[in-house]
């Protein structure tokens, strides 16, 4: 069950929102109930996708819970329903009306997944990095005289869009047919990280503090690890779970 709800990455959405909120109000449960829907939404967001793309997974991902068959989809189909409705109410009682709109928005764009997918994959790949940057305008929302968390909100859509690329040239052999095959895969896969150094580089301007540049240097380097392990070393489960950890040191540029 863990596996299916991912939670590792889940918390990442949850603790993005409740660490910079929690840094800006000193209060744990204010934050905490500003951003526990994101934990509820991204869980919800990862049972709906596994339910969508069983048949893909067979193929692409085969040790995933419900290809495998460690867990029922029945069993799923509760989890879901239960994640989307603590979801939804958690928005509707810790969360002020004018900034709910984000997090309904967010919702329904996270488990319409599987119908970008089916319906145009071609934009697949934006369509997830600009889910994944709304966590930071959520922040945005609730802080927007802050000029530097929209240029994160910006690093963050470039930084997932290399990444996603990259993961779509990995599950080219079960994903559907789409604009993105007519392109070389190494061409693409070069495309994807110049678009992600420039996420990276966006920080830079962020980089204000010791603290901050040491956290930047991190990143930088984790970057530059992870294109080693793509391209030379042909590593690349292990180099986009690199990309993942951009995310996590990124979180302090958001306190």
């Amino acid at each position: 069950m863990l596996r299916l709800i991912r939670l590792g990455t889940s918390l990442i959405g949850f603790v993005g929102v409740f660490l910079p909120l929690l840094a800006r109000t000193n209060q744990v449960w204010t934050s905490l109930g500003r951003a526990i829907p994101l934990l509820f939404t991204c869980i919800c967001t990862f049972i709906a996708n596994d339910l969508d793309d069983v048949e893909r997974d067979r193929v692409n991902h085969p040790e995933r819970p419900l290809p495998a068959g460690e867990l029922s989809r029945a069993l799923a189909g509760i989890l879901y329903f239960t994640s989307l409705g603590l979801a939804l109410f958690s928005t509707r009682y810790y969360v002020t009306q004018g900034i709910a709109f984000l997090y309904y928005g967010l919702i329904a764009t996270s488990i319409s997944y599987g119908y970008v997918v089916e319906c145009f994959p071609s934009f697949k790949a934006p369509f997830v990095a600009a889910v994944s940057s709304v966590p930071v305008l959520i922040v945005v929302a609730w802080y927007p005289e802050e000029i530097k968390l929209y240029i994160i909100a910006g690093s963050v859509f470039l930084i997932s869009l290399g990444r996603e690329v990259c993961m779509d040239i990995t599950d080219r052999d079960g994903d559907s047919v789409s604009f993105m095959h007519r392109f070389n895969p190494k061409r693409l896969a070069v495309v994807a990280f110049c678009v992600e150094a420039i996420g990276v580089l966006l920080l830079v301007a962020q980089a204000r503090t010791l603290e901050e540049t040491l956290m930047f240097i991190v990143i930088l380097s984790v970057f530059v690890v992870s294109g080693l392990l793509w391209f030379r070393f042909s590593k690349y489960g292990l180099s986009t779970f690199l990309m993942k950890m951009q995310f996590i040191v990124g979180l302090y540029f958001l306190l």
